[in-house]
C-alpha cells in the first residue's frame, strides 16, 4: 500500500526530501533501533562528490537528496553488508531541457516508482524476518528547468573518474543512480540491485506487464528471473554485454548518456551505463527497469496507477542472496 500510494501521491507533496524522510519512516516503523541513516541534500551533495544527484537536482527549488540506510539486524557494527538496494528516486521529470511533451510528462510523478519498489521490498523482507545487513540507497531529485537546471553539453565527473557528455537532459536516471551504485559498490556490498522507470524503452520492448531485468553476471539475472517466477510476477531478460557501453559515445567525455547512433537498444545501453559504476566488473549485480511498475490507463487487471508489480520479486532476491 505504501509503494502505491507514494508512487500515485501529487508531485506538489511528494518531493525528494519527503520522499526520503518517508522511506526512512516506514523502514524505522518496522525495525526500529536496527536502522541508522544519513540524509546528504543539496549543495551538500556537491560536496561530497554525488554529483549525479546534485546536477540533476540542481534545477529544482526544492533541494535533491540521498538517503544511505543501514539496516543491520546482527547487532555488530562491524558486520559485512551483504546485499545494497538502489532506487531512482525523481519525483518529478519534465525531461529538463529535453522536455517532455504533456502526455508523456503527465505520468512522471511515478518516476520515483523505483526508489519506492526498493524500499517496500526492504520492508516487506523485514516483515518477512530478514536477518542480513542491508543498505538501502535512494537518490532522489526533481529534474526541472530553470537558469540553474544542467544543460545539453554539460560535462559530469563522478567519484570514480568517469566523466559524461549531457546530450539528452531526459536521460536523468541513469544519472542519479550511477551516485548511488557508487555508494553501494563503496559499502562492500557482496550483492547490489537498483531498481529504476529506466527507459521508454523497456516498455516499448515488453508492454507494462513485464519487468525487464538485466546483469552482466548471468546467474545473478538467473535469480532475479527465478524470484519473479517463484512470487509470480512477470518478469524478462533482455541482454547486456560488456560491449554495450561501447555505444555510448562523446567527443568530449569518456561516455555520452544517451546512445547516439541509430539502432541501438535504449534499454541495454542504459543498463550499460549504469554497469560502469559497478564494482567487480558487475559481479553481484542486477538492474531492473521497471516497465511493469506503472499503469498509465486502467483494465480489466489493473487500475491506472502504480500497481506494486516487482515488490515481491525483490523482496525474495533479498531474502535469497
Amino acid at each position: 500500500r505504501w509503494v502505491r500510494e507514494v508512487t500515485n501521491g501529487c508531485p506538489q507533496e511528494i518531493y525528494p526530501m519527503s520522499l526520503a524522510e518517508s522511506a526512512l519512516l516506514l523502514i524505522r516503523s518496522l525495525a526500529g533501533d536496527k536502522v541508522t541513516a544519513r540524509i546528504t541534500a543539496g549543495e551538500a551533495l556537491q560536496e561530497a562528490g554525488h554529483i549525479g544527484i546534485w546536477s540533476v537536482g540542481r534545477g529544482s527549488e526544492r533541494e535533491p537528496v540521498l538517503l544511505e540506510l543501514d539496516y543491520n539486524p546482527t547487532g555488530d557494527a562491524n558486520a559485512p553488508v551483504l546485499a545494497a538496494l538502489v532506487g531512482k528516486g525523481i519525483t518529478f521529470d519534465s525531461g529538463g531541457y529535453s522536455m517532455k511533451s504533456s502526455d508523456n510528462m503527465l505520468p512522471m510523478k511515478s518516476d520515483m516508482g523505483g526508489a519506492a519498489m526498493v524500499t517496500g521490498a526492504l520492508a516487506l523482507a523485514i516483515s518477512r524476518g530478514l536477518d542480513k545487513r542491508v543498505k538501502l540507497i535512494l537518490c532522489c531529485a526533481e529534474n526541472l528547468v530553470s537558469g540553474h537546471a544542467f544543460k545539453l553539453g554539460d560535462i559530469l565527473t563522478y567519484r570514480n573518474g568517469i566523466s559524461v557528455e549531457i546530450q539528452n537532459t531526459d536521460a536523468e536516471g541513469r544519472l542519479v543512480l550511477a551516485d548511488g551504485l557508487l555508494a553501494a559498490s563503496e559499502s562492500g556490498a557482496a550483492y547490489i540491485l537498483d531498481a529504476a522507470t529506466l527507459t521508454g524503452a523497456a516498455k516499448t520492448a515488453l508492454g507494462r506487464d513485464y519487468n525487464a531485468v538485466f546483469a552482466l553476471d548471468e546467474a545473478e539475472q538467473a535469480r532475479a528471473l527465478a524470484a519473479a517466477k517463484a512470487e509470480n510476477e512477470q518478469a524478462w531478460a533482455l541482454p547486456l554485454e560488456p560491449w554495450h557501453a561501447g555505444q555510448l559515445t562523446s567527443a568530449f567525455a569518456e561516455l555520452g548518456n544517451v546512445a547516439s547512433a541509430e539502432g541501438t537498444a535504449g534499454a541495454t545501453t542504459a543498463a550499460a551505463f549504469l554497469s560502469r559504476f559497478v564494482r567487480d566488473e558487475g559481479k553481484g549485480w542486477v538492474h531492473l527497469d521497471l516497465a511493469a511498475s506503472y499503469q498509465k490507463s486502467g483494465n480489466d487487471l489493473w487500475a491506472t496507477g502504480a500497481k506494486g508489480h516487482g515488490l515481491r520479486t525483490i523482496a525474495r532476491w533479498l531474502q535469497e542472496v
